[in-house]
């Protein structure tokens, strides 16, 4: 199947998962206002931080050793079932000693955050590992149907009122929402053990094989790790920020969230990139793809920049509430740094689609060194506005990096990344034609 086809089919069906999480957000949103809603996903980033180093990166590995056919799939998916389980227990036992250490906590909290943890930490083990195992086959529709199922029926359970009753309904929604990590990640796992009988029993990999996966998923876990810091340390310092209140942090997660919401595309491209680098086809050809898509999305994220600055303040408060009404400049200051992370985000699958995963280690490091030092400084003074534009600095460090080791691997003029083409539309053109096939 070729690249644009590929493009398309994945554009389609992860589109589609994104638009139920987008339905998830704001109705949660709406439902438990700013301030609740910051809270909870907050406590969301904490676990997410927790599974992004339990989780090993191994979907990283899946996606390389699965594609280039290295190791087989079938001892692919025994190690994504086992490490995605025993992710969750170590998660659950670090909230253990948390609670011993903290005794301003309630222990009455105990079960309901472990039962948080482990629901969240293996289901999103379980749902990241299988959704790669089912695009090392370039199955884009199963599982992105799947986990939108999921997510649609939650979003039927959240009560049909802006205001919750009681503490006992709100705890309600709670735990069914991180209950849903769970069970969307047990479906994944069960569709695709008996969609795949054919490639043969399920078992482990040789040692040789093993320790080559672990040697690649540990380098890829540095990068992603750090990554993860530059995408989301920012949201401490504005929790602790002594000119931020619950409902700023609401407001700035939520912007946040925005923009990652904007990176689907790209990280739905990325998902194409990696695996087809990985396995060694027409990688010139993906090369200029790679440059026609970035000169694409930079007048996408122009456009978006000028309906936020005519109507953005009452388009946030529309879609997620009157509390939610801090959310413009910020938004506003951050465009230029997502759009410098959807470029940031082809490079790095190409760079670990070639196996260069150094690459998005050092380039992370950069990011994450300008976001630690500009936040520690500004934000407690500025809040939300200064931790925007320290974003945006420290992404536009990461890609550029990124873009310097791309020039000097491959050399190709950096302005080709940036300089509007009209044949760039004739791409897109037939780009469209093939989702349309």
């Amino acid at each position: 199947m070729n690249f644009k086809t590929l493009i398309a089919q994945s554009i389609i069906w992860r589109g589609c998962y994104f638009f139920s999480v987008l339905l998830v957000n704001v109705f949660l949103s709406r439902y438990l206002k700013a301030a609740g809603a910051g809270n909870l996903y907050f406590i969301t980033i904490v676990f997410s931080f927790a599974q992004a180093v339990l989780g090993l990166s191994f979907d990283s590995g899946i996606t390389f050793f699965g594609s280039a056919k290295i190791i087989l799939r079938n001892k692919l998916i025994s190690i994504a079932g086992l490490w995605s389980i025993i992710a969750g227990i170590i998660t659950v036992g670090v909230v253990y000693l948390y609670f011993l250490i903290d005794t301003n906590i309630a222990d009455s909290h105990l079960w309901s955050y472990s039962f948080y943890a482990f629901c969240y930490v293996t289901g999103q083990s379980l749902m990241t590992y299988l959704t790669s195992l089912y695009y090392t086959q370039e199955n884009y529709f199963l599982p992105n149907l799947l986990l939108s199922l999921v997510n649609f029926a939650y979003v039927l359970m959240i009560p049909g009122k802006d205001t919750p009753t009681n503490s006992e309904e709100i705890q309600k929604i709670i735990t069914l929402y991180f209950f849903t990590f769970l069970a969307a990640g047990i479906v994944l796992y069960i569709s695709f053990v008996v969609t795949n009988r054919r490639e043969g029993a399920i078992g482990f990999p040789a040692k040789e094989q093993a320790r080559q996966f672990l040697k690649y998923s540990l380098t890829a876990l540095a990068a992603n790790v750090i990554f993860f810091l530059v995408y989301r340390v920012d949201y401490l310092f504005v929790k602790v920020s002594p000119v931020c209140t619950d409902a700023d942090l609401g407001n700035y997660i939520q912007v946040s969230k925005l923009g990652q919401m904007m990176l689907i595309i790209p990280q739905i491209i990325a998902s194409v990139v990696f695996p087809r680098t990985a396995s060694g086809i027409d990688r010139k050809h993906l090369n200029y793809s790679i440059m026609v898509i970035a000169r694409l999305f930079s007048q996408f994220f122009l456009m978006v920049l000028l309906v936020i600055l005519l109507c953005g303040k009452w388009l946030f408060i529309l879609l997620f509430g009157e509390t939610f009404n801090k959310m413009q400049v910020p938004f506003i200051l951050i465009i230029p740094g997502i759009f410098f992370l959807s470029v940031q985000v082809l490079l790095a699958a190409y760079f670990g689609g070639k196996g260069q995963v150094k690459v998005n280690v050092i380039s992370a490091i950069l990011a994450l060194i300008v976001m630690i030092v500009g936040d520690y400084f500004f934000v407690p003074v500025y809040g939300i506005i200064a931790a925007a534009i320290v974003s945006t600095i420290s992404y536009g460090v990461n890609v550029g990096y990124s873009l310097y080791v791309f020039y000097k691997d491959y050399s190709v003029n950096l302005i080709d990344f940036f300089r509007w083409r009209k044949e760039d539309y004739f791409w897109l053109k037939t780009l469209t034609k093939s989702n349309t096939n």
